[in-house]
């Protein structure tokens, strides 16, 4: 069933769709979330010091790779639950809001 906004434009043909066209919104917040917290650079320094064979050295990386794997469950959660959203909440929905990745 398609998904109108308020002056009946049809913005989603239905949930499916809505969930395709908002899901590429979610990862490319889900990418600046990921990159505020740790730039490329550190991801790929981070990455190597996993492979360290310095104890506390691979402990600091893996804890902060953590919070990069965090965001990213939590991405995909927010596009799993896009589909089971109702049409409100899909027409009002912002991927940016923090709301979603609390």
């Amino acid at each position: 069933m398609a998904i109108t906004s308020s002056d009946g434009t049809v913005r989603f043909l239905d949930a499916d769709e809505a969930q395709t066209l908002l899901t590429p919104h979610v990862k490319a917040e889900c990418e600046r979330r990921i990159l505020a917290i740790m730039p490329e650079w550190r991801q790929r320094n981070t990455i190597a010091d996993l492979s360290s064979d310095n104890a506390d050295t691979k402990a600091a990386a893996a804890s902060e790779w953590a919070k990069v794997t965090a965001l990213r469950t939590k991405s995909d959660e927010i596009e799993a639950s896009i589909s089971t959203m109702t049409d409100e909440q899909i027409l009002n929905f912002d991927a940016r809001a923090d709301a979603h990745w609390s």
